[in-house]
């Protein structure tokens, strides 16, 4: 760059100032010395000359040190989220689990080697998805603090880039551990949920009939202690037997629609119950058997049910059946003298 300051008492005389790294980029000798440069540990700089490789910024093909390089910013974006703290001016990382362990980003081309774009890009990809970040996160300075606490600090960076195949995979081991756990807690809460919710369902069905159950046996002594001998001349009592025979009948009919109503609640019941067991059959097949005996509970007290109102009905429409054989037995021997 050409300034003209005054020199020796001639203000046009020019002269050569230092060139502006800015505008001009940075010239280095190798890769090696383009990775310490000021910044470049951070982030690729904008225009650089690369003279042992011939390499100017932006030239294609790029070389496979350059790839790498690229490679290890995109892992040290995701570090640099992960860390507890960033110290640029120092230029490292400081994780802070068990123990509080400092990387310093430092690497050179000799870590570089190997397919680290290909390790690099297992781990980013593992990050694409927000789903969980925060945890997978904390999975992933867990994992370094294990991976580096027992080295040196300066050698800590250099040997996750070597190892970016070893660090993809325990980060991918423990989120597939916590989604697995996540899952599995998360469906059998709900499971829990739709169980608890199925069986006051199921009881109330017999719950809502209940009062009109216990009433069966009232209703028989009733009809047991109300029912007379008729005269051969009729009389009161024919029209007695008469009104408790219709009133055990209205009864029974009743009590028989509520039953018939209940029954009907219980098939919607079932039906949910299966539809919930396939649904979780089909998206959860892996685990699906291990809510078997939840499912197998709910359809033995749908089924105890049934046979509760089963059993009810055919009480009723014995003890009608009985009423109206009393009311017959009851009458005299020409019964239609009566009517």
């Amino acid at each position: 760059m050409i300034n003209r300051p005054a020199a020796h008492g001639n203000p046009d005389s020019p002269t050569i100032g230092r060139p502006n790294v800015v505008k001009m980029g940075l010239l280095v000798p190798t890769f090696d010395d383009l990775f310490k440069a000021p910044g470049a540990a951070l982030a690729e700089p904008e225009r650089y000359y690369v003279k042992k490789e011939h390499y100017a910024s932006g030239d294609t093909p790029a070389p496979s040190k350059l790839l790498a390089y690229r490679a290890v910013l995109s892992v040290l974006s995701i570090l640099r989220e992960s860390a507890s703290l960033v110290d640029e001016t120092m230029r490292q990382l400081i994780f802070i689990g068990k123990e509080k362990v400092v990387v310093p980003i430092q690497f050179g081309s000799m870590d570089l080697r190997g397919d680290v774009v290909g390790q690099a890009a297992r781990l980013t990809m593992l990050f694409a998805d927000e789903l969980h970040l925060d945890e997978k996160r904390t999975i992933l300075q867990t994992t370094l603090i294990e991976m580096v606490c027992s080295l040196r600090e300066k050698d800590r960076f250099g040997f996750l880039i070597r190892n970016l195949d070893r660090l993809a995979t325990e980060v991918d081991k423990g989120y597939r551990l916590f989604t697995s756990s996540f899952s599995y807690s998360k469906i059998r809460n709900e499971v829990e949920t739709a169980r608890l919710d199925f069986v006051g369902k199921i009881h109330k069905t017999i719950v809502d009939i209940q009062g009109q159950l216990l009433g069966i046996p009232v209703a028989t002594i009733v009809v047991v202690s109300q029912l007379k001998k008729v005269p051969p001349s009729c009389g009161l009592e024919f029209w007695t037997n008469l009104g408790v025979l219709l009133g055990a009948i209205v009864f029974a009919v009743m009590l028989g629609i509520a039953g018939l109503n209940q029954w009907k609640t219980l098939n919607v019941i079932a039906a949910e119950v299966m539809r919930q067991n396939t649904r979780l059959s089909d998206d959860f097949a892996s685990i699906a058997d291990q809510f078997t005996d939840v499912f197998d509970d709910l359809h033995a007290r749908i089924k105890w049910h049934r046979t509760a109102l089963i059993v009810a009905g055919g009480v009723l429409s014995l003890g009608v059946i009985i009423t109206a054989i009393a009311v017959w037995r009851l009458l005299p021997l020409n019964p239609w003298q009566c009517v």
